[in-house]
């Protein structure tokens, strides 16, 4: 607490009334000084040590291969197919997907390698389940027998 010097005419002669005011000026000192040491300490902080770490032996890990999508648009009734970004006719999705997953992934160079690719079918909320289905057998018939339906992410 603090006290006031000048008095006003009622209080007697000698006496200091209080003051509920907080002096902040030597807080203000402490934060400066304490702010001062800091800035000068905080390089010392971080000096260069040389150290020999050792050598990893983890390998880096492979990039996964871009997944081939077939996918389906239902505009207005009629059903448009596509591989990757590439319109196709219904009946050569097969083919136009032999040919786009070595582009894809090229790890797979033989006719194994990518029929045992995973290919995922997408399609359009309001297009038929049959169109799905037809896309399926058309992958079925060239040999893909590992396919995955793309459904909607919808956590938030």
């Amino acid at each position: 607490m603090g006290a006031k010097i000048s008095t006003s005419g009622s209080a007697k002669r000698g006496t200091f009334q209080t003051n509920a005011e907080p002096n902040i000026i030597p807080f203000v000192d402490v934060m400066l000084v304490l702010l001062i040491i800091f800035m000068v300490a905080a390089p010392i902080a971080t000096v260069d040590i040389k150290v020999t770490l050792p050598e990893s032996k983890v390998l880096p890990s492979k990039r996964p291969p871009k997944p081939t999508y077939v996918s389906l648009n239902n505009d207005s009734g009629s059903a448009t197919y596509f591989v990757g970004n590439n319109q196709v006719d219904p009946m050569e999705i097969g083919q136009e997907v032999l040919k786009e997953v070595p582009r894809n992934d090229r790890e797979a160079d033989t006719l194994e390698k990518i029929i045992t690719t995973r290919i995922y079918v997408r399609a359009n909320t309001d297009t038929p389940y049959r169109n799905v289905v037809f896309i399926m057998n058309r992958l079925q018939e060239e040999g893909f027998f590992k396919v995955a339906l793309v459904g909607e992410d919808t956590r938030r």
